[in-house]
């Protein structure tokens, strides 16, 4: 069967993002990342003291008595050319802020968007044969997640989910579909960029390292099978194949995680990354004074009930992942089912991307309360939404009746509109727009309602 269905849902991605990419900053949250590069670029220091940008954000760090942005750096970092050549041609932050945001945004954000729904498109006929529900997994990911939202914006989220997807499907390519070393730094490259851009991603590192390490459970033809039936090498990894494999990984994506550390020490003599420094947001005007505002690094919840309240908001209120993803619900029921089965040929693959999940899932949920600030939706939800949707196809497999067939696709095609409205504003304060859904109070802001 041909693919043209996989073009189509990339084209179609595309033109979301060349036609929705935001022409604003949104919140905090942007303007911080968007401070340190104008300061690179504009100024070449790090401290965003005076930038056009720092004028949005309370998302600053002071140490020694400059401001920095609390963010993770690699966005930033990989925002510099790119703002750097709008520079040379007249396009500031100051000059023109609506020009300047829109490309910058749309050729960091929406261009890494579709490299790494293009590095899905590549992986999944390998899983996932039939062209119709590898175009049905992009479509999925790229116009009906959170990730949607705010992939319109300079958000870390998208680029970190990205980078996370990337290294999970190079991991699983280099093990069961006879990838070389190439897959394998690839892979580390990814996470590590991942960590770089966001601090969740590093609860994967162990686990991927364990799935570089870990001998192949499977009957050695079975595995040769499997990788020689998609033109690979032998599946199963060979001793010092492993070894070497589990060097390159550790050293490479350790690479990552010292040089961040090096960043940090430099800035404010300590490894820890700068939102887990309390005492960098203790200043006059700071909203992280209060350190239940900083997420990781206080225990906030005052009881178990009060806990319990902010899990159900966080999955099932008005902005919780179920809410506004309900394919999300048939996702991780789906990879769940995947993961505790003795017998599915993916079994592995889900639990490596599940268990780390729900560790980072429930660090969250336990050290924060504050779900995102202004945003459509739980933001942290973002990391891992892509590399779950991996399994969509496995997902509906698993369903027998027609009756939850048929609740899939509904809640499939509910997604997309849901997520299409949280990118009309992805950063909107709803204090002067009412309750209800955090899809009701956009379209009510927008005059839709």
């Amino acid at each position: 069967m041909r693919r043209w269905p996989v073009a189509a849902a990339l084209i179609a991605v595309t033109l979301f993002l060349v036609v929705a990419t935001q022409m604003r900053q949104g919140g905090w949250n942007d303007a911080s990342r968007l401070a340190m590069v104008e300061a690179i670029a504009e100024h070449g220091h790090l401290w965003v003291d005076g930038t056009q940008m720092s004028r949005y954000t309370g998302d600053v760090a002071r140490i020694d008595g400059k401001f920095y942005s609390d963010k993770p750096p690699a966005l930033a970092f990989a925002a510099v050319p790119v703002y750097a050549a709008e520079k040379a041609l007249g396009i500031t932050f100051r000059g023109n802020l609506s020009r300047a945001y829109y490309w910058t945004t749309l050729l960091t954000i929406g261009v890494s968007t579709v490299a790494g729904l293009a590095v899905l498109a590549w992986f999944l006929p390998r899983i996932a044969p039939d062209p119709r529900w590898q175009a049905a997994t992009i479509l999925a990911v790229g116009l009906g997640t959170l990730n949607t939202a705010y992939s319109v914006t300079f958000s870390n989220h998208p680029p970190s989910a990205t980078a996370l997807l990337v290294a999970f499907l190079l991991l699983w390519h280099w093990r069961r579909f006879g990838g070389g070393l190439a897959s394998i730094t690839g892979s580390a490259l990814a996470i590590g960029f991942a960590a770089l851009t966001d601090h969740g991603a590093a609860f994967y590192m162990p686990a991927f390292l364990l799935y570089v390490a870990r001998p192949d459970a499977r009957p050695r033809g079975a595995a040769n099978d499997t990788a020689r039936s998609h033109g690979g090498a032998d599946g199963a990894s060979s001793e010092p194949r492993r070894g070497v494999a589990v060097l390159v990984f550790a050293v490479v994506s350790g690479a990552a995680v010292v040089a961040y550390a090096a960043y940090a020490i430099a800035l404010s003599g300590s490894p820890l990354p700068l939102p887990l420094q309390p005492r960098l947001f203790d200043y006059p005007g700071s909203y992280f004074a209060d350190r239940g505002h900083l997420a990781g690094s206080a225990l906030p919840h005052a009881s178990l009930g009060d806990f319990a309240r902010y899990v159900a908001f966080c999955l099932f209120g008005y902005r919780g992942l179920f809410t506004l993803t309900p394919l999300a619900l048939f996702i991780v029921w789906g990879v769940g089912r995947v993961a505790v089965s003795p017998t599915h040929p993916h079994r592995v693959e889900a639990r490596l991307a599940l268990v780390p999940t729900i560790v980072l899932v429930a660090y969250y949920l336990v050290t924060s309360s504050d779900p995102g600030g202004n945003a459509y939706g739980v933001r942290w939800f973002c990391l891992f939404i892509p590399m779950l949707y991996v399994f969509l196809a496995d997902t509906y497999a698993l369903l027998r009746r027609r009756f939850t067939r048929t609740l899939f696709w509904v809640a499939y095609a509910l997604s997309i509109p849901l997520a299409l409205v949280g990118a009309m504003d992805p950063w909107l304060d709803p204090t002067r727009w009412g309750t209800g859904f955090a899809w009701v109070i956009v379209l009510r802001a927008h005059g839709w309602l």
